[in-house]
């Protein structure tokens, strides 16, 4: 019986677990936003194992020293809280919606390519 009830107990403190599931919310999407544009609209399997190996990389700045399913539900829960309160945000105070989802990037101009932008954000015009 002993067993189970070390599945319920955290390993760090509930309020340093949201702190930290929030700080790294913060910089993962921090980086992704420095990333561009087309690394986040055209996913490919390598991207993916980038995402999925990025995820791995921070879990313990994330959970710590804590390996309890309540641990990660706790931290789960405020990746997810966070997430909605982001992304709520800019809609509620518009001029925030520009630093969190940027400015939009002209590719095609009265049915012409413009090459330029292309270039600057890593698009072939190869099909």
């Amino acid at each position: 019986m002993e067993l189970f009830n070390h599945l319920w107990v955290p390993g760090i403190s509930m309020p340093e677990k949201i702190v930290r599931s929030i700080l790294v919310y913060f910089f993962l999407l921090m980086v992704l936003r420095l990333g561009g544009k087309r690394e986040l609209g055209q996913m490919n399997g390598f991207d993916l194992v980038v995402l999925l190996m990025l995820s791995n990389a921070v879990q313990n700045a994330i959970i710590g020293n804590d390996n309890s399913p309540l641990g990660g539900m706790i931290g789960a829960v405020a990746l997810l809280v966070t997430d909605y309160l982001v992304v709520r945000f800019p809609y509620r105070y518009p001029s925030v919606q520009q630093l969190v989802e940027g400015k939009p990037t002209l590719l095609i101009s009265n049915g012409q390519i413009i090459p330029e932008p292309l270039v600057a954000e890593g698009i072939t015009q190869n099909p």
